[in-house]
């Protein structure tokens, strides 16, 4: 008997330790003793400034899918749904789409998703601003992006990686795979997405010429195109533009535009790769407004970015009722028809602009950079058990900390502060309120807003930049216990992606340290 509680004993310490090995494995720290803090303050530009654009695709090919009776793509096999396996491995390799749910296969493409990329070189230091189509990017994989670009000898300075935080492209994080307990990524697509950025930015680096830059505001955007669905109301409804023209021929030839919604306009219900409506408001800007093969108003060529904004709170357009003024008619569903309406509205606003607004050309546009990494303590016991069981692919710094990044770009006198999440516009514009019934009897600690702070003729502020760790919100508005603000009968949404109460304060504190330091 004693010797088989000895067994017994020993077994169980095994599977313990085995079990602890495989946690820990999974939650190590994937760059460790990386860190940043930059300042690297303009110079006086001896050259006028360079700007390279570039855009490579990130579109994955779906072949396994699922097919009805009529040999249509859909994915319900309770319903007698026939796979058909066009890799011939009996076995459903799948790209989950992220957002909304889980078990989202995506079951082809409806139009290109892209990585979009911007470089700027003033002669003394060059950054690099790509975009790409997805839901979110972990910081580890920027910092993998940025070693391949290292060791490709580029001679960039600095990366900055957004998302545009898509719902109908390829999960890049974890969480929507076919079940809770199963990742959503496609090892080899991460890979191909990283090596696709990087490809961006080297043909960005080669497409360098002499350019003017010129940037405008658009104070704000219908109300049928974006909405905020989480009191209180408080938008990021501004658009703010970069255009970059030939210093020889004054043609513009690229467009930076930042803006903050949601690209979840399909809805939960397709299962299509597409850019959502970022297709149509690029593919208006880049081609110009088509239906039907009939151009209605012209493009202005060259290549379009869209860097998205303050989505937190959440800005979305789903229930909008989205008005199509070439067709006259309103679309409330999620369909592309409502996407096209939302895109192509949006690329006619700034069509507009680009002929008839208002522009300041920057004379001087040296480039200054400042850029710090920091801790986000998890306070979400759900993402804590995300990254031990190794859904995501990020490690931890610590335990129950990562690492995340704030940046702080300066062009000319203008600035592009980065937002590793989905910050609430409150935080950036105003409007943090102490509603009663909020969890913490606190008074409002992220104010002043920070665009408060900033200063130049536009103050861009790009989120899911570097990094992606959810909802970012003002401590004050934290609300998981009864009762509940603003008279709502259930908690809200948010605070279950997010990693804390903290993490608003948290990114505020280093956003805020950016844009009040002086010198070196």
């Amino acid at each position: 008997m004693k010797r088989f509680f000895l067994i017994f004993f020993s077994v169980i310490l095994v599977l313990f330790l085995g079990i602890a090995a495989f946690l820990l494995h999974n939650m190590r720290d994937l760059h460790s003793g990386y860190k940043l803090d930059v300042t690297i303050l303009p110079e006086t530009p001896t050259t006028p400034i360079k700007v390279g654009l570039a855009k490579r695709t990130i579109t994955p090919m779906v072949e396994d899918t699922w097919t009805d009776a009529n040999h249509n793509a859909r994915y319900e096999p309770d319903k007698g749904d026939q796979f058909v396996d066009k890799n011939g491995n009996g076995r459903f390799d799948a790209y989950w789409l992220a957002g909304f749910q889980n078990n989202r296969p995506a079951t082809g493409v409806h139009d290109d998703i892209w990585a979009r990329a911007i470089v700027w070189d003033d002669g003394n230091i060059q950054v690099a601003l790509v975009v790409i189509d997805a839901i979110g990017f972990f910081h580890d994989d920027v910092i993998d992006v940025r070693k391949a670009v290292e060791e490709k000898g580029m001679g960039i300075d600095h990366v900055i990686v957004s998302s545009t935080h898509n719902h109908e492209v390829p999960d890049l994080m974890g969480l929507w795979g076919p079940s809770f307990t199963k990742t959503g990524v496609n090892d080899e697509y991460l890979k191909f997405v990283k090596e696709q950025i990087v490809a961006s930015i080297d043909e960005a680096m080669q497409a360098l010429r002499p350019t003017i830059i010129k940037v405008s505001t658009i104070d704000s955007t219908a109300k049928d195109l974006v909405r905020d669905s989480r009191p209180p109301k408080v938008f990021d409804d501004t658009i703010q533009l970069m255009q970059f023209c030939d210093a020889e021929t004054n043609k513009p030839f690229g467009l930076l535009m930042n803006w903050g919604d949601h690209p979840e306009t399909l809805g939960s219900d397709n299962l299509l790769i597409t850019a959502d409506f970022c297709h149509y408001w690029l593919q208006g800007i880049e081609k110009g407004i088509e239906y039907d093969g009939a151009i209605k108003r012209k493009g202005i060529g060259g290549i379009a970015v869209f860097a998205n904004g303050a989505v937190g709170g959440l800005m979305t357009t789903l229930g909008c009722n989205v008005y199509d003024p070439w067709l006259d008619q309103h679309f409330k569903q999620g369909s592309f028809e409502k996407a096209r309406a939302q895109g192509y509205r949006l690329a006619d606003l700034v069509l507009n602009q680009v002929e008839h607004g208002a522009w300041q050309t920057l004379n001087s546009a040296g480039i200054g950079l400042r850029a710090n990494t920091f801790l986000f303590k998890v306070q979400n016991k759900i993402f804590m058990a995300g990254g031990a069981l190794g859904l995501f692919h990020r490690g931890f710094v610590k335990l129950k900390h990562l690492r995340s990044e704030v940046n702080l770009l300066s062009i000319g006198p203008v600035q592009i502060l980065t937002i590793p999440g989905e910050i609430n516009p409150e935080i950036l514009n105003g409007g943090v309120e102490a509603p009663e019934g909020r969890d913490f009897p606190i008074d409002p600690v992220e104010v002043p807003p920070l665009r408060e702070l900033m200063t130049g003729p536009c103050k861009f502020v790009i989120g899911l930049a570097n990094d992606e760790v959810g909802y970012l919100m003002p401590k004050t508005h934290w609300d998981t216990e009864p009762p509940y603000t603003y008279g709502a009968e259930k908690p809200m949404y948010a605070e279950v992606n997010s990693l804390g109460p903290d993490a608003g304060p948290t990114v505020y504190k280093q956003a805020k340290a950016l844009l009040t330091a002086t010198g070196k």
